[in-house]
């Protein structure tokens, strides 16, 4: 006797070009709508499936949330009026791609001038539509079982309009000592009506000097939401103990695409073993 599970793999396209079967590029799309004069707006994106063989995919839309993990949390159905997958269409839905091929999703919106001020959003899916099948093997009471697989990518889209902002600032910024070693504890806090997408680095400063630098992970924070999030510290090039500015600099672009920079500071203490 056989079980069949059926279970979905799904990649948000945040930053990530690529999952399983499925490459597309641009992973995001983002509209200005008050550059726009007509009432409608049109995009595109590149999809490309496997090298070894032809790849169906549909193309359907769905609405989302932005959690304070900076995740996407999906919501099959919406009554927001900031919800754009009710505006937006796809040309093709639904097309094959010959193996090693690639093929461009139209993406037209419709309606701009109706939608509200401030940030819009859907999300393109791009779901195989070919299920795969995988061997679980037999359970303890000699039941095999096999698992059901669909692949889907999401592409964001977002359209801002009318009078909105983009607004960021770092609440606290602090250290934390676990078992691993010692983390960075940050929130930042998006007070604009918009989303804000930012990149960082982290300082690790003694007196004047810089001890190090080096990448702080880049989040998307919702607009009236915040992040939270802990980055391991790293301490490879610090060799003595003392007392340390950890400086957290963040990096966005406002409503006008100003550049702005923040930042804020903690102590880093090392005394014996870091």
């Amino acid at each position: 006797m056989k079980k069949k599970l059926l279970g979905l793999l799904i990649a948000m396209a945040v930053g990530i070009p690529a999952y399983a079967s499925i490459i597309v590029s641009p992973t995001k799309i983002e509209i200005n709508a008050n550059k726009i004069k007509n009432n409608y707006t049109t995009a595109a994106i590149e999809v490309k499936g496997e090298n070894d063989r032809p790849v169906r995919f549909r193309a359907y839309p769905g609405y989302f949330e932005i959690s304070n993990t900076s995740e996407m949390i999906m919501k099959d159905s919406s009554n927001s009026p900031h919800d754009l997958s009710k505006k937006i269409r796809f040309v093709p839905s639904e097309f094959t791609i010959p193996a090693g091929k690639s093929q461009k999703v139209r993406v037209n919106i419709a309606g701009i001038k109706t939608l509200p001020d401030g940030e819009s959003r859907a999300v393109l899916y791009l779901e195989d539509v070919n299920q795969k099948e995988m061997s679980l093997g037999n359970t303890p009471n000699g039941i095999g079982a096999q698992l059901i697989l669909k692949t889907r990518v999401g592409v964001p889209v977002y359209v801002d309009k009318g009078k909105f902002t983009k607004i960021a600032d770092i609440e606290t910024f602090n250290i934390v000592r676990k078992k691993d070693g010692l983390y960075s504890d940050i929130k930042v806090v998006s007070t604009g009506t918009n989303r804000v997408r930012y990149t960082g680095i982290v300082q690790i400063i003694q007196g004047k000097k810089l001890i190090d630098e080096y990448p702080l992970n880049g989040k998307v924070v919702g607009g009236n939401n915040s992040y939270s999030g802990i980055q391991k510290v790293k301490t490879d090039k610090i060799v003595e103990s003392g007392e340390y500015t950890l400086r957290a600099i963040l990096t966005y672009f406002d409503e006008n695409n100003n550049r702005k920079n923040i930042k804020k500071d903690a102590i880093l203490k090392i005394t014996g073993e870091i």
